[in-house]
């Protein structure tokens, strides 16, 4: 296959947000997928302020506005005891306080309809065997496309193939591996939904929560996840816990005893643990899932992942532009990831801790119902538009303690 100046691996947020400003910035760049599109991805399907405002960047508000997916203006949380409290995104800066419950099937579907109208040479059913290694440094692309095994070759690659890649680690980048394991399904016949996501902790679904985001006002998007090593411990059957919370939970307002599944339910995994690792080596970088760019507390990856998407893309062609896509060069790269995302993981990873601290979540609870200020607090850092930090400034914590 010819050669181009950049080979994005995989397509979903982070990949089709690399290959758009890649190719809108006028780089040659090739975008790769092993699967053929539209495919679904399992996913809570909420994008929240900060994936509303990269979709901004990339002229898809609109779409959204003509698709008509839900919007949920408002964040309830529940604690293990039943009480709960409801509360807005903190956050007078953002153009968004609220979030689109958009399915990833059509969430991706668009996102690489929109790299290819941009430039990006896009290539699905086509799968990345390995990189092409020559003096230690990545120089193409090994793929399997139309039945014939070729190479693509190229100046850097970014390796965005999400939870399950493993195409990077020949190269020098090591991946973290999966961290939580979440389970999903959509509904019908739902009732007493609003325009709320629903959040609920509970001792059964220990360092993880389950949660019920509408997709109208009779059908919703219903979840759970754990962690992994929660999961091996206590042998957790996701499908039968999925079953507890449908059949079982009072999950008021909502009333699920006579949902209807209209899918099967589908799990997949979650990396965390970004900060552990590097990002770059020499031509290739890490996007995405890739990179572990989950939120612990949240589980919510997609603006990380279309913020690491354009991240990567500015210093690729800053690289490019220099003619140095050495590990060094490439290393403000993994700079700017530090500088913005891992202590505020390190943080959520601490908060996510708490979770199973049930006596503290009922407290929270409690202390956000009588202080909307805190309540909003802790919605807003879950959601991603303010600082994990921000719950210890001694104003949250006089809410919390007093």
């Amino acid at each position: 296959m010819e050669r181009v100046d950049v080979v994005v691996v995989g397509a979903g947020p982070s990949g089709s947000t690399a290959a758009y400003f890649l190719a809108g910035n006028g780089v040659n760049v090739a975008l790769l997928d092993k699967s053929k599109f539209p495919r679904e991805k399992t996913c809570g399907d909420g994008l929240g302020p900060r994936s509303l405002q990269m979709l901004d960047k990339m002229g898809l508000s609109g779409w959204l506005d003509k698709g008509g997916y839900y919007r949920c203006n408002r964040v309830r949380i529940f604690s293990n005891n039943g009480a709960y409290f409801e509360a807005g995104i903190l956050d007078e800066d953002t153009a968004y306080p609220h979030f689109v419950i958009t399915p990833r099937i059509d969430l991706d579907q668009k996102l690489i309809e929109t790299a290819a109208h941009a430039g990006a040479k896009v290539f699905t059913d086509c799968r990345a065997l390995a990189p092409v290694v020559s003096g230690g440094a990545v120089t193409g692309v090994r793929v399997v496309y139309n039945g014939e095994e070729v190479e693509i070759p190229c100046k850097v690659v970014i390796c965005a193939d999400g939870t399950h890649g493993t195409f990077a680690q020949t190269t020098g980048v090591e991946s973290t591996k999966p961290h939580a394991i979440a389970a999903r399904a959509y509904y019908s016949n739902v009732k007493g939904l609003d325009d709320c996501i629903n959040v609920y902790i509970d001792e059964h679904i220990p360092e993880g929560y389950a949660w019920v985001f509408p997709t109208s006002t009779s059908t919703a998007n219903i979840g759970l996840g754990v962690s992994t090593p929660v999961m091996k411990q206590h042998n957790i059957d996701l499908k039968k816990l999925m079953g507890w919370f449908l059949n079982e939970k009072d999950a008021k307002p909502v009333d699920m005893s006579g949902a209807v599944a209209d899918t099967e339910i589908k799990g997949a995994y979650l990396r965390m643990g970004f900060g552990r690792h590097t990002t770059v080596a020499n031509g290739i970088l890490l996007a995405g899932d890739s990179a572990g760019l989950v939120n612990p507390l949240s589980g919510e990856g997609i603006a990380y992942a279309m913020e690491s998407g354009e991240h990567a893309a500015m210093a690729t062609k800053t690289a490019l532009d220099r003619g140095d896509v050495s590990a060094q060069a490439l290393k403000p790269y993994n700079e700017h990831l530090n500088k913005h995302f891992f202590i505020d993981h390190r943080v959520c990873e601490f908060l996510r801790q708490s979770l199973k601290r049930y006596a503290m979540m009922d407290r929270l609870i409690a202390k956000g119902q009588k202080h909307p200020e805190l309540a909003a607090k802790f919605v807003s850092v879950m959601m991603g538009t303010a600082q994990p930090s921000a719950m210890f400034k001694p104003k949250m914590l006089g809410y919390y303690f007093f």
